[in-house]
C-alpha cells in the first residue's frame, strides 16, 4: 500500500492531468494560424502502431498534413499545454533538441490540448517567450483521441521514418532521456 501511495505521488510530480473539464471542448478564434501555431484542421484515425495523419496551417497560410511534413523523417511528438508546469518546465529542452537534431532528420510538432477562445493567444504567446520554432498544433480534442487518448500530460510519442509509432513517454522526461530515445530510433 505505501509503494502504491508513493507511485501515485511521484507519477503527480511528472505529469499533469487531462483538463477537458475545466476548459471549453470549443475553440473559436477568428484566427486559424498565428506564425507557427496552428487550429488543427482535421485527423485521421490510423492503425494501432501507425501515426494518424492531421493537417494544420504553416506558418505561411499553407495547409500542411503529418505524412508530407514527416516523410522520411523521425519525429517526436509532444502533447502538453501551457497550464501544465512539468510541461512548461521541458520546454526548452525540446526547443534545444531540435537545432540539435535537425541535421539528422529529426522533426518535433508541439500538440497544444489548451481549449477555449484564448487558446491561440496564449499558446502563441508561450510559444514565443520560449522560442519554439517547430510547428504547433492546438488540438480540439480530435487528435488526442486518434493517438489512442492520453493518460496525462506531458505525453511524448517517437515516430520512426515508416510513420510508426516506436515509443511513447508519459510525463516530464530530462533532456538526457528525450536524446538517448532519439538516439535509439536514429
Amino acid at each position: 500500500m505505501k509503494y502504491v501511495i508513493t507511485a501515485i505521488f511521484a507519477l503527480s510530480l511528472v505529469s499533469c492531468q487531462t483538463k477537458t473539464e475545466q476548459q471549453s471542448n470549443t475553440q473559436q478564434s477568428s484566427t486559424q494560424y498565428k506564425e507557427n501555431v496552428s487550429l488543427l484542421l482535421t485527423s485521421e484515425q490510423a492503425g494501432s502502431e501507425q501515426t494518424p495523419n492531421f493537417t494544420w496551417y504553416n506558418q505561411d497560410g499553407k495547409q500542411v498534413s503529418f505524412a508530407e511534413y514527416s516523410k522520411g523523417k523521425l519525429v517526436l511528438v509532444n502533447f502538453w499545454a501551457t497550464w501544465c508546469g512539468p510541461c512548461v518546465r521541458e520546454t526548452p529542452d525540446l526547443v534545444e533538441l531540435s537545432k540539435e537534431y535537425a541535421s539528422q532528420g529529426v522533426v518535433f510538432i508541439g500538440i497544444s490540448a489548451d481549449r477555449g477562445e484564448d487558446a491561440m493567444d496564449l499558446v502563441s504567446e508561450f510559444v514565443q517567450k520560449y522560442q519554439v520554432d517547430y510547428p504547433v498544433v492546438i488540438d480540439n480534442g480530435n487528435l488526442e483521441e486518434a493517438f489512442g487518448g492520453l493518460r496525462g500530460y506531458p505525453t511524448t510519442f517517437f515516430i520512426d521514418r515508416n510513420g510508426k509509432i516506436v515509443k511513447k513517454m508519459i510525463g516530464m522526461q530530462s533532456k538526457e532521456k528525450f536524446a538517448q530515445e532519439l538516439k535509439s530510433i536514429l
